[in-house]
Formats: C-alpha cells, sequence, structure tokens
C-alpha cells in the first residue's frame, strides 16, 4: 500500500517536470513568430515615407540623432518591447530548469530510492523496420539515476537481511572465529592483518583489487570472511572503506550456458544478492546490480580461484576491460597474475611459538577460554604438545591449529569421548585431510572414495627411505597406489588437494611435514599391527639409522602418538610405544607424566560415559581421587558426576573433589549445593572437601552464613562445622554460632557442633564463655560433654568456669564426667583461684555406651598431658583434691584410675591422697591397680605439704 501510494506523488511530480520543460518550448515558438511579424511591419512602415519624400543622404549618425523626439521615443518604445518578448522564453526555460533541478536535488536527499524508478533505457519494440526488440540506454537518466548517494541508501535499506543472511553462509559461519596471525602484505611481513592496514587502499582507489594467496588450509577464506565483515561493519572507525559494502560470494563454478562475456557472473551476482536482501521482492534491474559492482557498493569474493574450472576462471577475469567489479577479493593457492592487483595477502604458516598465542585467542573468540583458564599449566602443557611434534620450523597452519584447539575443546566438554571428538593428534590429521578433500567434493562434484589409504601409502612411500619427509621417485609411488588407479589418485592430491608437489627427474613428496608423518605412522601401525618380530626389526632399522637423534623425531614421535591412540585398536605390542619414545629422546619421568595424563582422560571418559553403571563411575572417581593434583583438570566431569542419580556415585564424587586440591568457582559452588544434600554422609564429605579448599572465599563464607539459618537442622549442623574449618573468627561468624547454641528447634546436635566450632575458633569472649557454661547443664548429655570439652580447650582460667566443671564432677553420665576432669586438667594451674565449696559426692553415674568407654579409657589413660594439669591443679585446690580422692572410690574403674593418675602429679605429698591410693592396691581392675602403683611411686619422692593443710583436708574427708 505503501508503495502504490509513494508512486503517485512521484509520477505527478515528473509529470509537472515534464510540463515545465515542454511548457517554456512552446512559449519560446510562438514568441518568435510574432516577433517576427511586428518586426516585418515596422520595416514597412519605415519604408513608406522614405519613398514618398526623399531626402538627402546624409550619415547614419547626424540620421539617427536629428531623427524627431516623437519618432525617436516611438522607435525607443518598439525595441524594448521587442526586447522583452524575446527574452521571456529563455527566463521561463530558465526557471523551470531550476524548478526541476531543486526537485531532483530534493527527492536526491530525501527521498534517494525514489530515483530507482526512473527509467534507464528506452525500449524499442520488434516493427516491421526492426526485427527484434532492443533497449537503448539513456545515459544521462543513468547518471542520474544511479548515483552515490542513491546506491548508498539502497545497501542501506539491505544491509540487515542481507548481513543476518551472509553471516549464516556455511563457509562463514565455519571461519566466524578470526584470529589474525602474522601475514605478509605487499612483500612485507607484518604481525596482523587489520581493517585500518587494507582502508587506505580502499579509500583511496577507485578500483581494489586484492589477491589473498597460500597453501591449503592456511587461512585464506578465514581471511576473506573477515574482510568481507570489515565491509559491513556499522562502525564507520572499524569498517573497510567510507561507505557499506554488501560482500558477494562465488565459491561454485559459473553456469556456463547462462550466455557469454560477463553475464553468468552478473547472473551469479544477481542471484546472491536475491537471495541475500529480499527473498519477496525481486531483482530484475541487472544494471543496477553493474552499478553497485563498478561503485564499489558490492564487494566481491572469488574464493579457490586456483580450483576452479578453466571455463569459469575465463569469466572471472578483472582483466577484461568490461569487467564491473571494482572491489574484488581472490583466494588462491598460487599468485595470480592479474594486470592491476593492488594488494596481495600471502598467509603464512607459524611455529610452536604462536601456538598458544593462536589457541588462546580462538578459544577466547569461541567463548571457551573459561574451561582452560583456571589451568594455565594444563593448557600450555596441551599447546606444548603439538609444538613439540611439528618442531621449531613454521609448519603449523591456521586449519591445524584449528582442529587442535577443536580437540581440546572436545575433551573438556565432551568426557565421553566418541570417534569424532578428535581426542589425539592423528584424529586431527585425518579429519583435516577429510575437510579438503569435502571442500574439494563440493566445488567439483566429484567423489574420491579412497582417500584414507592412499593418504598413507604415499606417506609411508615419502619417509620409507630415511624416516623424514622428502622427495621419493614418482614410480616407485605408482608402483605402490597400482598403475590403473596411480594417475587419478596423484592428480586428485596434487592439483585439487594440493597436499604433493612434484619435484625435478619425476619426484614427488608432501606439502606439510607433520601430515606426512602422521599419515606415514597410522599406515605402520595398520601394517605392522600386532606382529611383534615385523615391529622388532622396524625399531632396530632405526636405532641404526645414523640420522635418528633429530631428523627423525617428528615421525618418531608420531608414530608413538599413532600407537598410544590406535594402538590398542590394532593390537600393537605394549613395548612398541615406550621404545620409540626412548629412540625419540623422551625422559621416562615425561613419559610416565604423559600416561598419567592419558590414564586421566580415560577415567573422565569412564566417569562421563552415559552407558556406565554405578559402579564403573564409582571406581572412575576413586582413581581420580587417588591420582589427587595432578587430575585437577578432570574437576568439571567430576562435578556432573555429583548429580548422579545412585548415591554411593555422589558421595565419592565429593571426596575425589577434596582430593583434587581444585579451589575453582564451579568446584567450590557445586560443593555448596551438597550441603543441602539429604545424605548425611554426603553433606559431612562436602563439609570437609570446603573446609579444605575455600580458606579464603568470601563467596562460600557468605553462603555458609545464609545456610545457618536453613530449616533443616543437619544443613545447619554441617554448616557450622565448614565453618569450623574455615577458621574464621569475624564478628558476623561469632553471632552466628552463638545463635545455634540455642537453637530453635531444640537440636542437641546443632547445638554440640556449634559449641564445637566455638572450641576451634578460639575464641574466649564471656559471651562465648556465658553461653557455654549455660550448655554445662543442657539437658543432653552430649551437649554437656562438648561445653566441658570446649571449655578446657578454650583454657580460660575463671571461678565461674572452675565452678562450672567441678559439677560436672557428678555428672550421671560417665562421659560427661570424663571430659569435666580432661577440661579441668587443660586448664592448668589456677592456684590464683579460691573455691569456697567442695563439690558434693559423686552418686549413680550411669555408662550410656560401652563402645564410648572403650575409646575413653584409652584417651584418658594415655592423655598424661590432661592428667598432670589436673595433679597440679588439685595441689593449689582444695576443692579439685577432694573431688579426686572422691573419685577413688567410684564405681566405674575408668574414673578409679583417672583419679590415680591425677593424684600422682601432687606437688607435695598428701595423706590423704597416699593412704586413699594404698586402699587402692587391692582393686579388682588391673589397670587400676598399675596407675595406682604408678602414682604412688611419683608421690614417694614429693616434699612433704605443710600440716595444716593435710589436716584441713583428712578433717574434710572423715
Amino acid at each position: 500500500m505503501y508503495r502504490r501510494n509513494a508512486r503517485q506523488p512521484f509520477l505527478g511530480l515528473l509529470k509537472v517536470s515534464l510540463l515545465g520543460v515542454a511548457f517554456p518550448l512552446l512559449l519560446t515558438s510562438h514568441n518568435w513568430a510574432q516577433a517576427n511579424t511586428k518586426q516585418e511591419s515596422s520595416v514597412l512602415y519605415a519604408q513608406t515615407p522614405a519613398q514618398s519624400k526623399p531626402q538627402p543622404s546624409k550619415p547614419a549618425d547626424s540620421k539617427k540623432i536629428n531623427l524627431p523626439p516623437q519618432e525617436k521615443k516611438q522607435q525607443e518604445g518598439e525595441k524594448s518591447d521587442e526586447d522583452k518578448q524575446q527574452d521571456l522564453p529563455c527566463t521561463v526555460t530558465v526557471a523551470t530548469l531550476a524548478v526541476v533541478v531543486v526537485l531532483y536535488l530534493g527527492i536526491l536527499r530525501f527521498y534517494p530510492l525514489l530515483l530507482l524508478r526512473l527509467p534507464a533505457e528506452l525500449k524499442v519494440p520488434k516493427t516491421p523496420i526492426t526485427p527484434a526488440e532492443f533497449k537503448f540506454p539513456l545515459g544521462f537518466v543513468i547518471w542520474l539515476k544511479y548515483r552515490p548517494r542513491v546506491l548508498d541508501a539502497w545497501v542501506q535499506k539491505h544491509i540487515d537481511t542481507f548481513e543476518k543472511k551472509f553471516l549464516k553462509n556455511e563457509t562463514v559461519d565455519e571461519r566466524k572465529d578470526y584470529v589474525s596471525l602474522p601475514v605478509e602484505f605487499n612483500k612485507q611481513e607484518i604481525e596482523e592483518l587489520t581493517a585500518i592496514d587494507l582502508r587506505k587502499t580502499f579509500e583511496t582507489e577507485k578500483r581494489v583489487r586484492l589477491l589473498i594467496w597460500g597453501e591449503g588450509g592456511s587461512g585464506k577464506t578465514t581471511i576473506a570472511c573477515q574482510i568481507a565483515k570489515w565491509a559491513i561493519e556499522k562502525n564507520d572507525s572499524k569498517r573497510l572503506s567510507k561507505h557499506l559494502m554488501l560482500p558477494v560470494l562465488i565459491e561454485q563454478e559459473l553456469k556456463l550456458q547462462s550466455g557469454e562475456g560477463i553475464k553468468p557472473l552478473i547472473e551469479e551476482i544477481v542471484g546472491q544478492i536475491q537471495e541475500l536482501s529480499d527473498g519477496e521482492q525481486k531483482i530484475v534491474d541487472e544494471l543496477l546490480v553493474e552499478q553497485l559492482l563498478r561503485q564499489r557498493r558490492i564487494l566481491l569474493i572469488v574464493d579457490h580461484f586456483s580450483e576452479m574450472g578453466q571455463q569459469t576462471r575465463e569469466q572471472i577475469n578483472p582483466d577484461f576491460r568490461e569487467f564491473p567489479a571494482n572491489a574484488l577479493v581472490i583466494t588462491s593457492r598460487i599468485e595470480e597474475k592479474f594486470n592491476g592487483i593492488d594488494t596481495k595477502i600471502k598467509t603464512l604458516r607459524f611455529d610452536g611459538g604462536k601456538l598458544a598465542y593462536f589457541i588462546e585467542q580462538y578459544l577466547k573468540q569461541c567463548d571457551k577460554w573459561e574451561l582452560f583458564e583456571w589451568d594455565q599449566e594444563d593448557f600450555l602443557q596441551e599447546c606444548a604438545q603439538l609444538a613439540r611434534i611439528v618442531g621449531d620450523k613454521k609448519t603449523i597452519t591456521v586449519l591445524l591449529a584449528k582442529l587442535y584447539a577443536e580437540r581440546m575443546i572436545n575433551a573438556k566438554e565432551n568426557a565421553s569421548l566418541t570417534e569424532r571428538s578428535l581426542d589425539n593428534i592423528p584424529d586431527l590429521i585425518i579429519e583435516h585431510l577429510s575437510k579438503l578433500n569435502r571442500d574439494v567434493e563440493r566445488r567439483t562434484a566429484e567423489e574420491y572414495h579412497t582417500l584414507e589409504p592412499d593418504a598413507k601409502l604415499i606417506a609411508w612411500k615419502c619417509l620409507e627411505q630415511n624416516y623424514k619427509p622428502s622427495y621419493v621417485e614418482r614410480t616407485s609411488v605408482i608402483d605402490a597406489l597400482g598403475k590403473e588407479k596411480a594417475d587419478n589418485a596423484l592428480e586428485h592430491f596434487e592439483k585439487k588437494l594440493f597436499l604433493i608437489k612434484s619435484g625435478k627427474s619425476g619426484t614427488i613428496r608432501f606439502v606439510l611435514d607433520p601430515l606426512a608423518e602422521y599419515l606415514a605412522g597410522l599406515y605402520l601401525v595398520n601394517h605392522l599391527n600386532e606382529n611383534d618380530i615385523s615391529w622388532r626389526d622396524f625399531l632396530a632399522k632405526v636405532d641404526n639409522n645414523p640420522d635418528k637423534q633429530e631428523a627423525n623425531k617428528g615421525f618418531l614421535l608420531a608414530l608413538r602418538e599413532c600407537c598410544i591412540s590406535k594402538g590398542a585398536e590394532a593390537k600393537v605390542p605394549s613395548f612398541v610405544a615406550e621404545e620409540i619414545g626412548k629412540l625419540a629422546g623422551l625422559n621416562l619421568e615425561a613419559l610416565k607424566q604423559e600416561q598419567i595424563k592419558r590414564r586421566i582422560r580415560l577415567l573422565v571418559a569412564n566417569l562421563s560415559a552415559p552407558e556406565a553403571n554405578a559402579g564403573d563411575k564409582q571406581r572412575a572417581a576413586e582413581e581420580l581421587g587417588k591420582i589427587g593434583l595432578p587430575a585437577k583438570s578432570a574437576a568439571p566431569a567430576v562435578i556432573k558426576a555429583l548429580k548422579d542419580k545412585d548415591s554411593k556415585v555422589r558421595f565419592t564424587a565429593v571426596q575425589t573433589l577434596s582430593n583434587l586440591g581444585n579451589n575453582s568457582e564451579p568446584v567450590l559452588q557445586a560443593l555448596l549445593f551438597m550441603l543441602t544434600n539429604q545424605d548425611a554422609q554426603i553433606r559431612s564429605k562436602a563439609g570437609k572437601a570446603l573446609g579444605r579448599l575455600s580458606k579464603d572465599s568470601q563467596t562460600v563464607l557468605q553462603a555458609l552464613l545464609a545456610l545457618l539459618t536453613n530449616q533443616n537442622s543437619h544443613v545447619r549442623s554441617t554448616a557450622a562445622e565448614v565453618l569450623g574449618k574455615l577458621g574464621n573468627t569475624s564478628e558476623p561468624v561469632l553471632q552466628a554460632l552463638l545463635v545455634l547454641l540455642t537453637d530453635t528447634d531444640n537440636n542437641s546436635h546443632v547445638r554440640s557442633t556449634a559449641a564445637e566450632v566455638l572450641g576451634k575458633l578460639g575464641n574466649t569472649s564471656e559471651p562465648v564463655l556465658q553461653a557455654l557454661l549455660v550448655l554445662l547443664t543442657d539437658n543432653n548429655s552430649h551437649v554437656r560433654g562438648i561445653a566441658a570439652k570446649v571449655l578446657g580447650k578454650l583454657g580460660k582460667n575463671s571461678e565461674p568456669v572452675l565452678q562450672g566443671l567441678l559439677a560436672r564432677f557428678q555428672d550421671e553420665n560417665f562421659n560427661v564426667c570424663c571430659y569435666a576432669i580432661e577440661a579441668l586438667g587443660n586448664l592448668g594451674n589456677l592456684s590464683e583461684l579460691v573455691v569456697q565449696e567442695p563439690p558434693e559426692p559423686l552418686t549413680d553415674i550411669t555408662v550410656e555406651d560401652d563402645s564410648v568407654v572403650i575409646v575413653n579409657i584409652h584417651n584418658i589413660l594415655l592423655d598424661t598431658h590432661s592428667t598432670q594439669a589436673l595433679g597440679k591443679l588439685a595441689s593449689t585446690s582444695e576443692p579439685v583434691l577432694q573431688a579426686l580422692l572422691m573419685l577413688l572410690k567410684h564405681e566405674n574403674f575408668i574414673m578409679r584410675a583417672k583419679a590415680a593418675q591425677a593424684l600422682g602429679y601432687l606437688e607435695y605429698k598428701a595423706e590423704p591422697a597416699i593412704e586413699a591410693l594404698q586402699s587402692l592396691l587391692g582393686d579388682k581392675n588391673n589397670d587400676v591397680i598399675v596407675c595406682v602403683a604408678k602414682a604412688l611411686a611419683q608421690l614417694d619422692s614429693a616434699p612433704f605439704k605443710p600440716s595444716h593443710f593435710n589436716n584441713n583436708v583428712i578433717a574434710k574427708n572423715h
């Protein structure tokens, strides 16, 4: 509707313009005739009186001067009218033309696309005079119609849709991740190619011819696609030229039956523009496309020019005078010799030193750098592997490096490695070879079915003589391939894949040495397979080769890699890879580390394989945990195992994460999530792992503080335990733990855990001591015992603490009594304290758990430091001494033994203590008798206590 409405005013404007031009022409012809008539009448009128009244002849000037005034005035008036009538048509014409010019400029300024509706040619129909219809171009209208502003407006209208569809092109999409590398720019090597390097050429030259040439897989098409992206860049400062250009990529043979000359090329470009710009509106104006090409609003890119057929190459020939493309980019494997090439870009190989940089930038372009960022040491080792293989020479192509980077990504993301995951260099080489062949098949529509075996055989023939890539007699390769197929095979590899090249005297060799070495290695693995004798003969030949140290190293490393990655499938003997490594000069430690890495990859594959059962996954996780720190790169796969359906797998995965020592953010977040797991064992393991890995993580700290208020009591307890392991003594942590001491759910485990954590943190502030003293009277015996233990550990010498611990001597729970005794012993010398009232005698002490008793007797009898400190405390504190004397009569032998041990460390001989100990020499428990005998022996060498102290104690005891 809009187009119809827009057409009406435009046609109206055209009619006005045409009338404006025609009207002054009509006026001009009428006034001109009228003026001639009046001029003739005036002459006749002037001649009449001259005939009737002849006058003597006078000079013209005197005659003019002597005219009567009235006649003179009349003559001047007549001349003035005549001049006005003659000037009128010119004035109208100029005015009309001015209106037309203003109108045209206004349309050009505000509605430039309307000018495309002007006819650019005159159609002459078929008549008896003209046997066929033909078109007569209107040059001046073409100049008005296809102004740069009009073409820019057309490009701007279609650029968004064009760009979106162009970037989805298979060739362009495969090369969306561009990493700049050194190239030879007009015979001068530069570190990286940018739009700025090319902008000067595109802005100063009216015609741009740009050639990108180099070997296969060296990045020619990638550079061409990047130039295309610079051409459609919206940012002026990053764009290739001042105006936008629509890139058109030609990579197929032209349809030659369409016509001659440049017509097939124009039709191909029109078809692409139709498809990429607007699928609903058909573009029928080939003249528009030609003007877009000539005025550099289309950037024509011809890819694989050297591989195209002869007829297509002849039609895409910029040497033709009528060739329309004035912005042309050509990629070729050879240095084309076109006239007028403004810029030449030669792609270069690069060495191992550039490899790490290239892969890092490529990973960042792919948004995959986070897979390697936290383990850059492993990343550098991966890069060094390829660099070691290719050596110090510049032998790495862009395609090979990209495929290697993809292999690294696949190894990280797809732990379950499949046939096409490119987890090893040999697969990488085969993929490189296949990709080159797919490109050829797509262009030529011809299939080559024996690519891989033929490539391996040709490569081996090129290395067979001295185990390094070199020229070989063409006839020997023909004999190996078979004469019936050799010519076709060699032509395919040389003329289409460009992988081999001919030398002098009928020789050939591989273009890329690493490709030849790996293909030859794969040939040997498949050819010798499990034949032990053949492998030993081969190794002996290599060992006897005088060039084995350096010249053969690349091949030996490639062969070893082939044996490791493909040896199991081919049943290669296990000794082969190790022996080849020795011949290549690898040290045993490096071999061991590489074997560990391969084992890690295998375990990761088993852990993540969808078909693996729970037992296999658990064993894989356990083995990774045993490897420990070297397997930290396996963390992503272990994190995935935390979501396994089997609880044993999840438990083992948590333990493995703890052993790996990987404290990256994903690992910590995964362990934090496991703190909320329903399985208590998993929560406990996750807590221990966090305590080990997240010492300085504020994110973890805040998450743990939040978990302290979780509705699940087990989650709260686990979070508190982790805080204790972290050792954070900040005020927020302290306040949160104090709240847990009075847990709202009355959960004893939460309270005891919080108390233990406060003991670990070592905070002896008054709020903490008061809260722990309250717990000494808790209704849960375990909480009371933990409170006593923590108070002894904190070592705060205060009267309330001593009174509270002494009161636990008479606790009904045996374990609480033990904890109280140990706590008092840990408090050390309390000589400054004065305890006024001794505790009441202990009665009805029971043992809740025999297993706890067994553990406690072992700990108590061996804890010499605790009993020694308790004996010294009894030397200066009468209540403590009386408590120990009463414990000698306890029905539980452990309590009697513990009391005897403590009394043996009295600093003075105390008669009540000696008498009480002597009375226990006949105890029914041997452990008690041993402790009593040792205590008496220790007291025998101690000095006597003043008599008044002993009498006071005796009196109280009786």
